[in-house]
């Protein structure tokens, strides 16, 4: 008897170490596991949405009484449909823009390349700084998409157009951006410089490759002085160490 009482034992601890084995197994993922997130950091007062399949961006407005507009500077949104099932998206506070301020005139300059398409461009572009430190690849990183890459340079460092084209943006970018500028290159590309410290090119100016346009800041959401370079080829964001010329 003793010895069946033994065996008993060993059975009861084996199925609940088995038991325990195979509910650490099933543990329940993380809420919110393999979501996308917007480019940038809720500021204070935002509230945060997760796009739920067959929902768009007027109706999202709706939900929360917001602009189509502020929904796509707030979130550095360029087209409409781009956005997935899966997203989660800040909602900016309703004064954040005004009707007919600077959110249209985002809006407008976004607009104002080709749709979508190949992601082939004839533009030949050098480095915004003379000196290139990068600070931030592009791709995936830990706070999300990075959309371009970060350049670290002293305060006041001249940044310089990284090709011939026409500036159909200057002033406050997408929240986060502080101080942008957009050039437009041809009938698909655009180049991208945030967090100027000053912006020195005004809207429809013609610029020069490797003309000054701005200089080295942190305004927006900066942790130190650096550009933020985009290329965009049909609305699209590329990675700019593709599109130019081997760094020294």
């Amino acid at each position: 008897m003793k010895a069946l009482a033994k065996i008993i034992g060993v059975v009861a601890i084996a199925m609940a170490i088995g038991h325990l084995g195979g509910s650490c197994a099933s543990a329940p993922e993380p809420e919110y596991a393999g979501e996308e997130s917007s480019l940038i950091e809720p500021p204070p007062g935002a509230k945060y949405h997760l796009i739920q399949r067959g929902e768009n961006l007027y109706r999202i407005s709706l939900k929360y009484g917001v602009g189509v507009e502020e929904i796509k500077r707030f979130n550095n949104i360029w087209d409409v449909h781009d956005i997935k099932t899966g997203t989660r998206i800040y909602i900016p506070p309703h004064a954040e823009i005004k009707p007919g301020g600077l959110g249209k005139r985002w809006y407008k300059a976004t607009q104002a390349v080709s749709e979508y398409g190949p992601m082939k461009t004839s533009v030949r572009f050098v480095w915004p700084v003379r000196h290139v430190d990068l600070s931030s690849p592009f791709g995936i990183r830990n706070d999300g998409k990075h959309t371009g890459v970060d350049l670290r340079n002293p305060e006041g460092t001249p940044i310089y157009a990284a090709a011939g084209g026409k500036v159909i943006f200057s002033g406050d970018g997408p929240s986060g951006y502080g101080n942008t500028i957009m050039i437009k290159h041809d009938a698909g590309t655009i180049t991208v410089y945030a967090h100027n410290e000053n912006n020195m090119v005004t809207d429809n100016e013609d610029v020069k490759q490797g003309q000054q346009v701005a200089t080295v800041g942190r305004t927006g959401r900066a942790t130190g002085y650096h550009v933020h370079f985009e290329v965009r080829i049909n609305r699209k964001p590329v990675d700019p160490e593709k599109y130019l010329p081997r760094a020294n």
